[in-house]
């Protein structure tokens, strides 16, 4: 038995009663490609959640401890429960971190994708042989594993396209390739120009592709702004500013030498990761 269908037979009660709760996990797991039944999934999150919350008082309790002395073991506490749910939503929202990733990389790939499955189209390939010949070309990533997915729909469960079609929408994190797969099922079903609608669908990725680069590209220049104020002129103003301060007595030499160490070997660090973290987040470019 796996750790996910013990953690639900564990704590089956309060998930039954809290059903509603945890609906959306059955979609966020399927957007995701997560095969995992979403009240296995609820269980691991609760487990993780209990588990946060163990871990988080037997590393705080020393630490405060030391600090504070015994009122130090009632602080650990209190702040135990906020690790223990950060746990329990950092485990519950992951599928939707996924999915939401999958829907970036998926996205970042649909103008490129779509002008090679145009010209697929327009040389004459059947809509079933445009799907596994991008599936065949890993260059697209996650889009290359949605049309691979499709491809195995047809050939190894015998699902005709229109079919297929309807199945990857349902389990599609992505809008724009929805609503492409939606045309092409209709192309597909009443006998439309495939070939037309996929240069139309394409032309308007592309466009939008662009866009996305050159709202990027501004908000690259304000972030970069904002980092050289904040983290670097804003340092060194402190650093400054505590020097001077510490010169005239007004703060001790050994709190300026922590703080200033801190600020160098952790603020900095610390605070350059997060606008690393943020322009990648953002950025409409494919890892």
């Amino acid at each position: 038995m796996d750790i996910y269908k013990q953690a639900f037979e564990f704590f089956k009660a309060p998930i039954r009663r809290y059903e509603k709760f945890f609906s959306p996990l059955k979609n966020d797991l399927q957007r995701a490609h997560i095969t995992i039944p979403p009240e296995h999934w609820a269980g691991l999150s609760i487990f993780v959640g209990l588990m946060t919350f163990f871990v988080s008082i037997f590393f705080i309790v020393p630490f405060t401890f030391v600090l504070f002395g015994f009122s130090g073991i009632a602080l650990a506490f209190a702040f135990a429960p906020f690790f223990g749910a950060g746990g329990f939503l950092l485990a519950y929202f992951y599928p939707k971190l996924v999915a939401d990733e999958r829907k970036k990389k998926i996205d970042n790939a649909l103008p490129f994708g779509t002008l090679y499955m145009t010209t697929l189209a327009r040389s004459g390939f059947p809509p079933q042989n445009i799907f596994k010949l991008m599936a065949s070309f890993k260059e697209y990533g996650e889009l290359s594993h949605e049309a691979s997915k499709i491809s195995n729909d047809v050939e190894a469960l015998g699902l005709d396209l229109p079919e297929a079609l309807t199945r990857a929408m349902k389990r599609s994190p992505s809008s724009d390739w929805t609503e492409l797969l939606a045309g092409m099922k209709t192309s597909i079903t009443v006998g439309g120009d495939l070939a037309k609608y996929l240069d139309e669908k394409a032309k308007g990725f592309v466009a939008g592709y662009k866009r996305r680069l050159e709202e990027y590209s501004n908000f690259l220049t304000l972030l970069i702004e904002i980092y050289i104020t904040l983290v670097i002129v804003g340092a060194i103003f402190f650093i400054v500013v505590s020097s001077v301060m510490s010169t005239i007595g007004a703060v001790p030499v050994e709190l300026l030498k922590a703080t200033n160490l801190l600020i160098i070997a952790v603020g900095i660090p610390v605070l350059t990761a997060v606008f690393i973290l943020i322009a990648k987040s953002l950025s409409p470019l494919e890892d």
